[in-house]
C-alpha cells in the first residue's frame, strides 16, 4: 500500500512539474560551471593527469572528448538546450577554446573540501573558485579595453564526491 502511495505520488509530481519545466525560459548569454566528473569536459585531460580511450565519448563525438562518459554530461544538455556551445575546460587552451559563451571549471575527482595528500585530484571547489576568481579578473580587464563584451552568469552541479568512498579520509562503517 504504501508503494503505492509512493509511486502515485512520484507520478503526480512528474505531471505537475513537465508543464512547468517546458515553460521556463532557459535564455543565458553565458555559462560557468563549476562540478567534479558529472560536468568535467576536459581538465584533468587537459594538464595531463591521464588520458581517455573509447569507449569515453564514443557515442555522441566518436572519439574521447575529454569526458568521462560514453556521450555528453548533463551540462552539454543545459547548454543544448539554451542554444548555446558545449562549455571548454579552463584549463584547456589547446584548439582555440572559445570562452565567450561560458566556461567550465569542473574537474574529475573535485571535492567541496580542500584537496589533501590523499586526494584524486587538486582541484577542490575553493580551486575552482579562484580559477573563475582569476577568469573573471581578466575579462574585466578585456572587458574595459573592449577587446570582448559582459555577460550575466549561470551556475550548475554541486560537486557529488563527497559522497564518493574513494573520496573520504575516513572508511564507511556498515
Amino acid at each position: 500500500m504504501a508503494t503505492n502511495t509512493c509511486t502515485l505520488q512520484i507520478f503526480s509530481l512528474i505531471a505537475i512539474c513537465i508543464p512547468c519545466a517546458i515553460s521556463f525560459q532557459l535564455d543565458f548569454p553565458a555559462v560557468f560551471n563549476f562540478g567534479d566528473s558529472n560536468s568535467d569536459t576536459g581538465a584533468l585531460i587537459a594538464i595531463g593527469f591521464e588520458s581517455l580511450y573509447p569507449p569515453n565519448g564514443q557515442t555522441y563525438f566518436q572519439i574521447p572528448s575529454g569526458r568521462y562518459f560514453d556521450g555528453r554530461l548533463i551540462i552539454d544538455f543545459l547548454m543544448d538546450a539554451m542554444d548555446l556551445p558545449f562549455l571548454n575546460a579552463y584549463l584547456d587552451s589547446l584548439g582555440f577554446p572559445n570562452f565567450r559563451k561560458g566556461c567550465n571549471f569542473a574537474a574529475a575527482a573535485a571535492t567541496i573540501l580542500p584537496a589533501t595528500s590523499s586526494s584524486l585530484c587538486p582541484f577542490s571547489f575553493g580551486v575552482q573558485v579562484s580559477q573563475f576568481l582569476r577568469f573573471k579578473a581578466r575579462a574585466l580587464e578585456l572587458i574595459a579595453k573592449g577587446i570582448c563584451q559582459s555577460t550575466r552568469l549561470a551556475y550548475s552541479n554541486l560537486l557529488s564526491n563527497q559522497f564518493n568512498p574513494r573520496q573520504m579520509k575516513s572508511p564507511i562503517r556498515r
